[in-house]
């Protein structure tokens, strides 16, 4: 009986574990306001230099980003990675690599995709369209 609780707290231990390790995205890698998300990992723009104003964003090798990005943010997402990403005002946005990038625009902004990429825009009160090449809020 003691055997069969103390597998069982091991196991609810490794549950809870493996919960807590999965839980959220990391932040980037930044110097100064130009960051990099690790290649394979989850990251959040929102969190370290990308959390305020103009910024340098680059998402590749399979990585996942999602968060935020303001005013005049550059993103660049490639290499088969995922890029949901809010973005201000003047912001470009380049989705290239078999990336998928879904990306919403609080003012104006513009999306190139290619190389296999697939791309969906936001624009301040519209649907998200599908962009085969590109397009612009």
């Amino acid at each position: 009986m003691t055997l069969i609780k103390n597998i069982g707290m091991a196991l609810w231990g490794l549950a809870l574990l493996t919960t807590v390790h999965c839980s959220s995205a990391q932040p980037p890698t930044c110097t100064g306001s130009s960051c990099t998300c690790t290649a394979g990992t989850a990251c959040d723009l929102s969190q370290g230099g990308c959390s305020g104003g103009s910024c340098s964003a680059t998402c590749t090798s399979g990585s996942d980003c999602a968060g935020s990005c303001g005013a005049s943010c550059s993103l660049a997402c490639s290499g088969n990675s995922s890029c949901n990403v809010t973005v201000g005002p003047s912001a470009s946005v380049s989705c290239t690599g078999g990336s998928t990038c879904n990306i919403t625009c609080t003012g104006t902004c513009s999306v190139s995709c290619s190389g296999g990429s697939t791309c969906t825009l936001t624009c301040p009160g519209k649907p998200a369209q599908t962009l085969p090449q590109g397009g612009q809020c």
